[in-house]
């Protein structure tokens, strides 16, 4: 009900114009850049800054604003994520050319699939500070293991966890990126933080 009030308030707000726009892209600002950071091909680190793939998202949200507010079918937030990724898709295909892997691109930006990157990320940021700086060594050793485990799981069950913990969306708003209904994302999550647990646990055991 408060997801929904909410949506319905930022309709409202993006009638009022062009900076009622950037204010809300703004909002969702630091969500966008974390999603940008995980997902960017590591080729193109260097190359193209995270600010810039922000800019040209927001002047294409701009242009299509209108359109989205005729008939807003998912929240917002969803919306302007689609966006910019449709905008990365489109400078990894500019930067890299005959040397993007096209089919690997898609699986890892698109909302159906998690890549491997975001596996690594993902495992990195589980393991947290199960080991001390010292114990540099062992934690990489449990990131490779955990990062095997996450590979394994179903491509949409690692994009429900890549989701909600990487870049920090709701369980309503994955269900909306994913096109599940709220209970199948619910326990598609409950289902595959199970399976992560018991590998932690496992480590701590060790």
């Amino acid at each position: 009900m408060i997801e929904e009030q909410k949506h319905l308030d930022e309709i409202q707000q993006l009638r009022q114009g062009e900076q009622a726009v950037a204010n809300l892209f703004g909002q969702y600002r630091e969500q966008l850049q974390r999603m940008v950071r995980f997902r960017m091909d590591q080729r193109l680190l260097g190359r193209i800054d995270c600010d810039d793939v922000l800019q040209d998202a927001y002047l294409e949200v701009a242009r299509r604003v209108d359109k989205f507010i005729e008939n807003p079918q998912v929240p917002f937030f969803i919306w302007i994520r689609q966006v910019t990724t449709q905008v990365l898709i489109d400078l990894h295909r500019s930067h890299l050319g005959a040397k993007m892997r096209s089919a690997n691109l898609e699986i890892s930006l698109n909302r159906h699939a998690g890549g491997h990157s975001n596996s690594h990320s993902l495992a990195a940021l589980l393991v947290g500070n199960l080991t001390s700086p010292s114990q540099a060594a062992v934690r990489e050793e449990r990131i490779v293991q955990l990062r095997q485990a996450l590979d394994k799981m179903d491509a949409i069950d690692r994009e429900v966890l890549v989701l909600r913990h990487l870049e920090d969306m709701s369980n309503n708003e994955v269900a909306a990126e994913l096109g599940l209904d709220k209970s199948a994302a619910s326990k598609r999550y409950i289902r595959a933080l199970s399976r992560l647990k018991d590998v932690l646990a496992a480590f701590q055991e060790e």
